[in-house]
């Protein structure tokens, strides 16, 4: 008996063990072969990041630099974020060299480059590798232009968290699009975990376009305000777009803190407003400073006939609904009230939201508040579907179309279900090496119980193997009377 409990002893410690290895393995989060991540610096009131890289200074406007990547060729490279469709880069050199430079999240078929850079080099859709001669002293300034675009479009989305199913579908479909960029408004991820992110970022590294993110409040948790930054770099910055300028907030405190946007931001932002006035200005964020739905009484049966009963387990799943609609605005009224002042006083567009998942659109005091919050996270709520917005910018005007896709059925017993079964498949994906370690586990031990209990249960398997034999015989008998009739 001893030896038997030993097995299962054994089986436990080796089970622990390869959880321990599989989750420190889940928490060294790579973004490439070759890369090494660099502290981030970066100024948001000129958009600058800059860094000395063996007597050579590098800087990037509209972008920050990364980190360094070592290729299979062991040549070493200088990996740059682009955080504007039209970054620019200024090398000076204290002697004679030759710079290799990675730039991403640009599209390389909707822009031009200066007609003295050589070595240019496509990766893949929306990265490009240079080399650039800088002689002792130098200063080069390379830019990037816009090619001319009749009719831009813009794409932006909010709250696709865990839902990868419905996240990949949009990817698919912006792709066919081809926009000018993507807006992600916050709730990249369920957690801030890096087997999250590194399942965010080996979805979007998909997409063939740019992609320009804010944090949510989903994104800070579990410390991964720090893996944020490292991928996507810093949590607020502006850049223009023709005649349109694009403001990214950080109010992914403003979930769990009294202050949703500290006062040093609020300070940037205002700075920034008066430089952009002019412009057709759009300001990017996660959290509403208001929620659209706290003067609506919400029905809870909204699409029942009149004369429709409903389950007991459907009336109650009803009445839970409700606690999905509690207030999901700023938690500080007087901060909502002064950043719906900034927006009206410099004459803002629109602001794009999201954190409700669900799709809203008002206007307040001349200034257009659009809440787009379902790329693919839970729908618990009835009437919401999931969706993203193209946004057409000309000249003249600014026009959204809302683009749905299927959603589970508009019954809050169907959501709460689609929720759980959601729930259950990004478990799996996000974890999927522990959770077959833990079933690998659970079959060893059926195995073993059953070999220890073999006496009990082995004459039944006999008699029951006896059984099926005879009925699988007596089956081939009667089939073969049948043919010879015919």
């Amino acid at each position: 008996m001893r030896r038997k409990w030993l097995v299962l002893i054994l089986l436990l410690l080796s089970l622990a063990a390869a959880i321990t290895f599989i989750l420190h393995s889940y928490k060294n989060f790579r973004v490439q072969e070759g890369f090494t991540p660099l502290p981030l610096s970066f100024d948001p009131y000129s958009s600058t990041s800059t860094y000395d890289w063996k007597g050579t200074s590098v800087s990037i406007q509209g972008g920050f630099v990364k980190g360094k990547l070592v290729e299979n060729n062991k040549t070493e490279s200088l990996l740059l974020r682009a955080l504007s469709p039209t970054p620019s880069i200024t090398i000076k050199s204290s002697s004679d060299t030759t710079v290799n430079l990675r730039l991403e999240n640009i599209s390389p078929s909707k822009i031009k480059f200066g007609s003295d850079i050589t070595n240019l080099e496509a990766i893949d859709p929306h990265t490009v590798s240079l080399a650039v001669a800088v002689k002792h002293n130098q200063v080069k300034n390379i830019k990037v232009e816009l090619i001319p675009d009749d009719n831009p479009e813009v794409v932006i989305l909010g709250d696709n968290r865990n839902g990868y199913g419905t996240f990949s579908q949009i990817i698919d479909q912006i792709n066919g699009i081809s926009p000018a960029f993507v807006i992600d408004n916050g709730d990249l991820v369920y957690g801030g975990e890096p087997n999250r992110y590194r399942l965010f970022y080996e979805t979007v590294s998909k997409l063939q376009v740019p992609l320009f993110t804010t944090l949510g409040n989903h994104d800070i948790r579990e410390n991964g305000r720090g893996i944020y930054t490292m991928l996507f770099g810093p949590p607020y910055y502006s850049f223009d777009y023709f005649n349109n300028h694009f403001i990214f907030l950080d109010s992914s405190r403003g979930w769990s803190e009294k202050t949703a946007i500290p006062e040093e931001q609020y300070q940037w932002l205002e700075s920034d407003l008066q430089h952009a006035q002019g412009k057709r200005i759009f300001v990017v964020s996660h959290i509403p400073p208001t929620d659209p739905r706290a003067k609506v009484t919400p029905n809870p049966y909204p699409n029942l006939a009149p004369n429709q009963e409903t389950g007991l387990i459907q009336k109650e799943m009803n009445k839970l609904s409700g606690t999905s609609d509690i207030d999901h605005a700023f938690n500080d009224k007087e901060e909502a009230k002064k950043f719906e002042g900034l927006m009206t006083k410099y004459k803002v567009d629109t602001v794009y939201l999201s954190h409700i998942h669900s799709f809203y659109s008002f206007v307040k005091d001349n200034v257009r508040y659009v809440i787009t919050g379902g790329a693919g996270a839970e729908l618990l709520t009835q009437n919401s579907f999931y969706h993203y917005i193209r946004a057409h910018i000309t000249n003249k005007e600014n026009y959204l179309e809302i683009v749905e896709l299927p959603s589970p059925p508009n019954q809050i017993i169907d959501r709460y279900w689609a929720a759980g079964v959601m729930f259950a498949n990004s478990i799996y994906k996000e974890y999927q090496t522990l959770v077959l370690a833990i079933l690998v586990f659970i079959l060893l031990v059926v195995g073993w119980v059953l070999w220890i209990y073999r006496k009990k249960w082995w004459s039944f398997l006999k008699r029951l193997g006896n059984w099926l034999y005879t009925v699988i015989k007596f089956s081939f008998v009667k089939y073969k009377e049948i043919v010879r009739r015919k």
